[in-house]
């Protein structure tokens, strides 16, 4: 065999291996091209490499109406008593089920002389959607005198009942809680003064 014959062979295995170089560096390309828009497109669901989408508004919630409070006082007509040696108790339901109940950090209680006032907010159900919150008030002008300073009260988690605990004065058995005639209402010391035989009330200005 010639010289220039195998010049020509190791030409022709070169220009083969190089052609199979080329055609494997195309197609590692090819698969790193698949292969790097792939992930890309992977990352772009999480918005590593493309913007999150924009939110799309799916449905829109009911407007919901402020709460109302009526400018009106409902008075309190539901409440029971006890009396006992030295205290008197007063049981006050503030809780209507399924209709009304006393919102929190609302309740208010004054104790007077002959006088006690019992105040709230209810919230109560409405047939509209709206809500309504009501003021509640117990004014009681007590039969009898208390001691201001000793009575108490508490609500009863359980039922949220007000219970109100009233110190007598005098320790004697009282007959009725609230005074049927009103004299007691402007919690003066008037209503112990003496009264004459008969039931007439005495006055000193009488010549």
């Amino acid at each position: 065999m010639s010289t220039e014959s195998q010049l020509t062979e190791t030409d022709a295995q070169q220009q083969q291996q190089q052609q199979a170089s080329t055609e494997v560096t195309k197609k590692n390309a090819a698969n790193s091209y698949y292969y790097w828009h792939g992930h890309e497109k992977e990352r772009a669901k999480v918005g590593d490499v493309a913007p999150m989408p924009t939110p799309q508004l799916v449905k829109r919630s009911q407007n919901i109406e402020p709460i109302s409070i009526a400018a009106t006082i409902s008075p309190i007509t539901k409440y029971s008593w006890s009396d006992a040696d030295k205290t008197v108790t007063v049981y006050v339901d503030t809780k209507v089920e399924g209709q009304e109940s006393m919102a929190d950090d609302t309740l208010q209680v004054e104790f007077k002389r002959r006088k006690v006032i019992v105040s709230y907010v209810a919230n109560v159900v409405s047939s509209k959607a709206s809500s309504l919150q009501r003021k509640k008030q117990l004014v009681l002008p007590l039969s009898k005198a208390i001691k201001v300073d000793e009575s108490n009260y508490k609500v009863k988690e359980s039922s949220c009942q007000v219970v109100l605990r009233l110190v007598k004065e005098d320790p004697s058995a009282w007959w009725e809680l609230v005074d049927k005639n009103g004299k007691s209402g402007d919690d003066s010391d008037k209503d112990s003064e003496a009264v004459e035989e008969g039931g007439q009330v005495r006055d000193d200005n009488r010549e």
